[in-house]
């Protein structure tokens, strides 16, 4: 799982990325060596008021003072970027776009093995 981020981690700029669900809950997270100190900020952030207020918004690119956060929904939640002032967007929106299709299968997969999981076998 861990593997499909290498490639989007790996680009000059880019600290982490963050895959949520509908409802804000961290799915799957990866972030550069540099920055894994910050999992435990990014566990314990809500992240529902903020999926929540962009609605049916497909692409965003929010600019900070010390970086930007390039988000992107998915068909069933959000990717975050989180990355330097540096980091070369159209780098990091092509990754997206070929992470996309593995992001929703992997998500689809999920839930149908917690379908399987939740059917009372006995």
């Amino acid at each position: 799982m861990k593997d499909i981020f290498k490639d989007l981690v790996s680009i000059e700029g880019v600290h982490g990325a963050i895959v949520l669900d509908p409802a804000g809950a961290v799915v799957a997270k990866r972030f550069s060596d540099q920055y894994l100190r910050d999992t435990t900020a990014v566990e314990a952030f809500g992240w529902e008021p903020l999926l929540t207020e962009l609605g049916e918004l497909t692409e965003a690119d929010f600019v900070f003072d010390q970086g930007r956060i390039y988000l992107r929904k998915l068909q069933a939640g959000f990717l975050l970027v989180i990355m330097d002032d540096i980091a070369p967007i159209a780098m990091v929106r092509l990754n997206c776009e070929i992470l996309m299709p593995e992001l929703d299968t992997m998500k689809a997969f999920s839930s149908r093995i917690g379908r399987i999981f939740k059917k009372k076998i006995f």
